[in-house]
């Protein structure tokens, strides 16, 4: 990434989950990068300078295969009023969820965009999809899909995140197609002076 407050951020997110992030801030150094290392996840700024975002990811996922993408797109100009830990958890459980459901060399998309009334963050994947009958179940508590191949969760991180957006005056949806992947849209009202 080539903003200095997204890069700090990252880098605070990559501390608190104890990874040791390597930065970059453009293409040709994240190639440089890559070539003496393999990593365990990729981030990459679709709006990454000096070359198209679907180009970077296609030659990085040329090169490393196995590797997961976390994409990140959306206008940097967009802010939200809400408390930056809390939203943080919400994403960070949406996005461990959405790798835990997909494939080795998968990517997650993360998208943020403002319209005249709402904020939105898409969190997409192209993992396996949710069982249609798991749809209306996800945000209880403690419950765990009886297709789950995930060990790890105990049913909490769905549920959470959906009390952190419902917390802001948001709202959160699930869209999934088996086979294909999942899409959740948070959606937050931008408040406006009468």
């Amino acid at each position: 990434d080539d903003d200095q407050d997204t890069l700090y951020t990252l880098s605070q997110i990559c501390q608190y989950q104890k990874w040791k992030p390597l930065l970059a801030c453009s293409y040709p150094e994240a190639e440089a990068v890559l070539t003496d290392c393999t990593p365990s996840l990729i981030l990459v700024d679709y709006h990454m300078p000096g070359v198209d975002g679907l180009s970077a990811v296609a030659k990085i996922r040329k090169k490393l295969p196995k590797t997961p993408i976390l994409v990140l797109t959306g206008d940097e100009h967009i802010s939200l009023l809400c408390d930056h830990d809390w939203m943080i958890e919400a994403v960070e459980n949406i996005v461990k969820n959405a790798f835990d459901h997909t494939e080795k060399g998968n990517f997650v998309w993360i998208e943020w965009k403002k319209s005249a009334s709402v904020v939105q963050i898409i969190i997409k994947d192209n993992g396996s999809g949710i069982q249609p009958e798991d749809l209306h179940h996800i945000f209880k508590r403690f419950y765990r899909s009886r297709f789950s191949k995930d060990k790890q969760g105990i049913g909490l991180g769905l549920p959470l995140a959906k009390m952190i957006v419902e917390s802001h005056n948001g709202t959160i949806e699930v869209d999934s197609t088996l086979g294909a992947g999942t899409t959740f849209t948070l959606s937050f009202l931008i408040p406006t002076k009468l």
